[in-house]
């Protein structure tokens, strides 16, 4: 049955109205495989990219050790670099006041630096303790948080 009007573009059936020509559905049959081969592409690249978008990554690595002994009373903090994280060496970076990085050897092969840990360890607990309330720990307090 036709709806009122002979140029009417939709025909009743059971109480639903559908078009009359399938020129939509012709054109949406035909965009769906260009669509999926786009995001298939798109997949393998965004797959294959990691290494090339890590390889910008710069990693701030120590590419050699001093054995000299650094002065305690320069060192704010430390932390360790692994060589498995992408740097070319195991080694301990001692943090200065001045905030210059200082790179030494590992905490397994030298005693002074295994020492010198142990010292800022003990420093920041006591600064934890008093709240940072002594000079030198205000430093400290924004590396904690």
């Amino acid at each position: 049955m036709r709806v009122s009007g002979s140029s009417s573009h939709l025909n009743r059936t059971d109480s639903t109205l559908v078009p009359a020509s399938s020129a939509p559905v012709a054109m949406a049959s035909s965009i769906i495989p260009a669509l999926s081969v786009s995001l298939c592409a798109l997949a393998f690249v965004l797959y294959c990219s990691p290494a090339d978008a890590q390889a910008d990554l710069a990693l701030d690595c120590c590419l050699t050790v001093s054995p000299k002994t650094i002065p305690k009373h320069l060192l704010l903090t430390y932390r360790k670099q692994f060589k498995g994280d992408g740097c070319p060496l195991d080694a301990v970076v001692f943090i200065t006041r001045r905030g210059r990085s200082l790179c030494a050897p590992p905490a397994a092969e030298k005693q002074w630096v295994k020492e010198h840990i142990k010292f800022l360890v003990s420093r920041l607990k006591k600064c934890k303790e008093t709240k940072f309330s002594e000079n030198r720990c205000h430093a400290l307090k924004n590396l904690s948080e």
